[in-house]
């Protein structure tokens, strides 16, 4: 895992930020160790991981996809997004697809009907928080 915002040269930094507070399916849920870490690692040092990040009452954050080199592909959300929503209250199951350089793309609904691959593959971690 790494620092939020720093690469080294093999796009990872050793740091003990986080600490694992417990698995989902294969799915490691993340905790920051101070209140100054409360998103997801950048990058990863193991290769397909996927790390899940909690509301401070246990439901379900954000997921983050991360391929063989341990970039980020894809992270799926439950919060408001207002491009989707059309305000800052409403949750909205969604995801974006991230880029090389850690944008974010768009922001599309997550569901059966919106998009099936994406809901069926990551299904397993959703249900587990009753999405």
């Amino acid at each position: 895992m790494s620092s939020r915002g720093a690469k080294a040269k093999n796009g990872h930094v050793t740091t003990t930020e986080y600490e694992t507070k417990r698995m989902v399916g294969d799915a490691k849920v993340l905790v920051g160790k101070t209140s100054n870490q409360h998103g997801l690692p950048d990058y990863s040092h193991s290769p397909n991981r996927i790390y899940i990040k909690e509301n401070p009452d246990g439901s379900f954050r954000e997921m983050r996809v991360y391929d063989s080199e341990g970039s980020p592909l894809l992270e799926i959300a439950y919060h408001p997004e207002p491009s989707l929503g059309g305000n800052r209250h409403t949750y909205i199951l969604h995801y974006h697809i991230l880029r090389a350089d850690l944008s974010r793309g768009k922001a599309r609904r997550l569901s059966k009907d919106d998009s099936p691959e994406i809901y069926e593959k990551y299904k397993v971690y959703l249900k587990e928080y009753g999405l």
